[in-house]
């Protein structure tokens, strides 16, 4: 009826109906209350016991009505209840996987966050291939010394090359 554009609140108010009679709603001051009259709500339950414990009281409540009523409620009722207990155990379930799969997860982490080092390709080596290997490592590790020490004492060198042997 009222679109955005172009606004007329008269169409509007042409099509809504008239009200009906005065409603008569007392005040608060006229309302008399009475603490025995007040129902207490229970509270929503969020555990199993709860829930297992609101279902006892809604049985409790419900032997006050007629039989035929009183059947189809408990029906309806134990449904609820069956479905509530299977949600909370699944809920349990789920908090419980997703908890594994967080320390799983933590631990892949670490691992893939470790320094990948290579030391070599894998060969089978004769006994002089391995004396080769030692003697140029050696010269290597003589070099790479000699050039970090190069103001250092000669002892110092010395014991670099003995390291590495």
């Amino acid at each position: 009826s009222a679109g955005l554009f172009p606004f007329n609140p008269d169409r509007l108010l042409r099509a809504m109906p008239e009200p009906l009679a005065q409603l008569n709603v007392p005040r608060a001051n006229e309302v008399s209350s009475t603490s025995d009259n007040v129902l207490q709500t229970p509270t929503t339950p969020v555990s199993p016991k709860a829930l297992t414990s609101l279902h006892h009281l809604i049985n409790q409540d419900a032997s006050a009505l007629n039989e035929q009523s009183q059947q189809r409620l408990r029906k309806h009722v134990q449904k609820l209840a069956n479905a509530a207990q299977i949600s909370f155990a699944k809920c349990t379930l789920l908090q419980d996987q997703n908890q594994f799969l967080y320390k799983i997860n933590s631990e892949a982490n670490v691992r893939r966050s470790t320094r990948k080092v290579v030391l070599g390709k894998a060969k089978v080596m004769s006994f002089e291939d391995l004396e080769d290997a030692r003697t140029n490592r050696r010269d290597e590790n003589f070099h790479r010394c000699a050039d970090r020490t190069t103001t250092a004492s000669p002892t110092a060198s010395a014991w670099a090359m003995r390291s590495s042997i």
